[in-house]
């Protein structure tokens, strides 16, 4: 594989951490620094959904049933494994939660490293509503609230079930139809989420409990990706699941519209920006699109820069902190 040279995340030298971009492929884990690509991690192995925790660590999906974790000195190890293909997860508290690939369900992993099913999830209300669609009917995203307090998982297709104590219970907060393909939270504020789905950008003001939809100005509506910047969230839109270009808009939290980002991207990237290919953490942000670029800014959703091409086959992205050694 080439080498593919990376020169705009920066140590943070007053907190001695550096800002990692994480890209899953089917091939392994490909890290970019400050300095390039590093020499890539768990080769041939297939990385799928991957998500930050707090401490620096990651968590994510490998060879499809495995759960894995990174620790803030780049260290992996095994933490659990399924007994079904998985394709979302989310670290929320003291649990890891995992949404499947081809069947709406949710495993916790507790203490015990047991992938225990939730009969609660099963139980969602209006369940017998959800239906495959495309892909078959799975937990395409799942996310939690600043602090933990609630979780989201995002169904295609099956709108948002919200679980607000710990996933003992859930119930539906987002109609089915609205077609929901990625759910996130804000890293910071509880009350602020937002969800891409075929009728635009889903927003909530009191942590996923009732949603508007903004999508004056879109033409095509359809998202399948979204990220949250400290105050503002970035999803993408094309003319549906087998675009063959995309765009990425932005919404400024607490606004009333949407506006495109261009700030160096092209009016048109190719193909399409998925599930889980745009990432951000603080005031950086990152996007793989269709055609395997991989775009990065350092202030927000401006001064984007091409920094890789020929990623191939990308699983999604995910950002992080670790410590630096001098």
């Amino acid at each position: 594989m080439k080498a593919l040279r990376v020169h705009l995340l920066s140590a943070d030298g007053e907190n001695d951490l550096m800002t990692l971009l994480l890209v899953g492929t089917a091939t392994g884990c490909l890290v970019f620094t400050d300095s390039g690509e590093r020499e890539s991690e768990l080769r041939n192995r297939k990385v799928g959904a991957l998500t930050r925790e707090p401490d620096g660590s990651c968590v994510a999906v490998l060879n499809s049933q495995e759960i894995w974790r990174r620790d803030p000195a780049g260290a992996w190890s095994q933490v659990a494994m399924a007994d079904m293909p998985l394709q979302s997860i989310a670290s929320v508290k003291d649990a890891i939660f995992v949404g499947a690939a081809n069947e709406a369900a949710v495993l916790r992993i507790g203490a015990d490293r047991r992938a225990e099913r939730l009969k609660s999830f099963d139980e969602t209300p209006g369940r017998s509503e959800w239906f495959g669609q495309g892909p078959p009917l799975g937990v395409r995203s799942l996310t939690a609230t600043a602090g933990g307090e609630v979780i989201l998982a995002g169904v295609h297709v099956g709108g948002i079930p919200r679980s607000s104590d710990g996933g003992e219970s859930w119930r539906p907060v987002i109609p089915v139809n609205f077609d929901v393909h990625e759910v996130r939270a804000h890293p910071v504020l509880p009350n602020i989420v937002a969800a891409a789905a075929a009728v635009g950008l889903c927003v909530s003001h009191d942590g996923g409990a009732n949603w508007n939809v903004l999508s004056e100005g879109l033409n095509p509506k359809y998202s399948l990706a979204v990220a949250i910047l400290q105050d503002e969230v970035l999803f993408s839109i094309q003319d549906g699941p087998f675009a063959k270009r995309s765009q990425v808009w932005r919404w400024r939290i607490g606004g009333d519209q949407v506006e495109q980002v261009r700030d160096g991207l092209p009016l048109w990237l190719d193909g399409r920006v998925d599930t889980a290919h745009v990432a951000a953490d603080g005031d950086r942000s990152a996007i793989v699109d269709g055609g395997g670029n991989l775009w990065l800014s350092r202030t927000g959703s401006r001064n984007w820069e091409r920094v890789a091409t020929g990623l191939g086959s990308v699983s999604g992205i995910a950002m992080l902190q670790e410590g630096h050694l001098h």
